[in-house]
């Protein structure tokens, strides 16, 4: 690669001359020699084969060409310094991307909610968001493709951090002719027989793990169906009268406006009462982004 034909420094000498109208008084305002600036100007115009300024017992003045010349270095000048804020900023972590991994079984806005104030502190501070299984988010992040995953606390890696989020009550959707669907409640006993529809977002696993403790020990197997869908298909299967589904209570809003009252939302008790899954939100302790370090500053600030 060939050697760019002038540096900043030369650039910082030309504007120098131009703003004090003499070699000397560039000198002065930049703190060096004054055949530190002579040099530099020399070494520019003959690399450049060009003459930038006019020489004169009364100063410097620039010639014609030299005009345009320093209005070019002024606005490289002006964007160095502008990069040279930025990449500081940045190296502080007030500037910058985060990436947040969202597990699909989280209420769209839930999350937007959460970080409002943070956003409002740090508007130079931009999320980029995704989401998946919260299997999948663990291993995005654990490999660096992600900062932060917001998914369900269960069996999460010792090695990462964890903030508490919020815990969204567990309920049952039902066929609207189903037997138990005149009930307010409903305990896990009563539902041993039931065919259990499972999604690939719907906390699936969690609520496959949670049928298996509360059922598993019970006369008959837990029957579990599983499907590679989403909450909302899964619950046009409880229409279909497929079968029983598990849901993060948040969805209810979302699911009566699509649904109405083709199902019937019931609540589930035991001894031990309602049953929950627990949201939090983790991160990689090593984490280099500066952005994801000031967030992650702030999370444990605000630890419920």
């Amino acid at each position: 690669m060939r050697r760019p034909p002038f540096d900043l420094w030369q650039l910082l000498c030309v504007r120098a001359i131009a703003q004090h109208g003499s070699i000397h008084g560039a000198a002065r305002f930049l703190n060096t020699r004054q055949s530190a600036v002579s040099r530099s100007l020399h070494n520019l115009e003959e690399r450049l084969n060009v003459r930038l300024f006019t020489r004169s017992p009364a100063g410097a003045a620039p010639t014609a060409f030299g005009r345009e010349f320093i209005h070019w270095s002024q606005t490289i000048l002006d964007n160095v310094a502008g990069m040279n804020a930025r990449a500081r900023r940045t190296g502080k972590g007030e500037n910058g991307q985060i990436s947040i991994g969202i597990q699909t079984c989280v209420l769209p806005g839930r999350l937007s909610a959460f970080t409002a104030d943070f956003r409002a502190a740090h508007p130079d501070i931009v999320f980029r968001y995704s989401e998946g299984t919260g299997k999948r988010l663990l291993r995005r992040l654990q490999r660096g493709q992600i900062d932060f995953a917001v998914v369900t606390r269960r069996n999460l890696v010792p090695a990462l951090q964890v903030t508490p989020l919020w815990s969204d009550r567990i309920v049952a959707a039902l066929p609207t002719d189903h037997p138990l669907a005149t009930r307010r409640e409903i305990s896990w006993q009563e539902l041993r027989h039931e065919t259990f529809l499972i999604g690939r977002d719907n906390a699936g696993q969690d609520f496959e793990t949670l049928i298996q403790r509360k059922l598993g020990e019970t006369d008959s197997r837990p029957k579990i169906r599983r499907h590679d869908i989403g909450s909302n298909r899964i619950v046009a299967l409880v229409q279909n009268k497929e079968g029983i589904a598990l849901l993060p209570a948040s969805w209810l809003p979302l699911i009566r406006d699509q649904h109405g009252h083709d199902v019937a939302i019931m609540e589930i008790h035991d001894a031990g009462g309602s049953s929950h899954l627990e949201f939090g939100i983790v991160w990689r302790p090593d984490n280099e982004n500066p952005c994801a370090q000031t967030f992650a500053r702030h999370l444990e600030s605000h630890r419920p």
